[in-house]
């Protein structure tokens, strides 16, 4: 697969209650995929009220390529909170009265659970891998 890489944006430790960096990193990296073309923005780490600003960013950045479709790589993402995925189904809607198709790629069962509960599930095909998602 041709891919050339467009912009790597990462979000170092998090201090919470003043005691240090935490473990839970977040990375967030933004691909095009001139192939299939479409951008490819993977997340690692949680998705939580920290992150999510810089996150959304970078998938604003992504539905604004030229590209018609935005793929969201969640497989290594270990949360999502609830508002980060009503976010999503936002996105989803926005992206898709300019003729841009946003697709999720989930992978996690509390990932899928969050979309689930936040009601934004039904706005996004199931795709069981990238593959499936870059070809559809």
């Amino acid at each position: 697969m041709s891919v050339s890489s467009a912009l790597h944006s990462h979000a170092e430790g998090v201090h919470r209650n003043g005691s240090g960096p935490s473990h839970d990193n977040h990375t967030w990296a933004q691909r095009v995929d001139r192939r299939h073309e479409c951008v490819v923005v993977r997340a690692e780490g949680e998705l939580d009220a920290a992150a999510c600003p810089q996150f959304f960013a970078t998938v604003e950045q992504a539905v604004r390529a030229n590209c018609h479709v935005v793929v969201i790589d969640l497989r290594a993402a270990r949360f999502l909170s609830l508002r980060a995925a009503s976010t999503l189904g936002s996105v989803r809607q926005r992206a898709a009265c300019d003729g841009t198709d946003v697709r999720i790629v989930a992978g996690r069962h509390a990932i899928e659970r969050s979309l689930e509960v936040s009601g934004v599930r039904p706005l996004f095909n199931h795709y069981s891998s990238m593959r499936a998602a870059l070809d559809a």
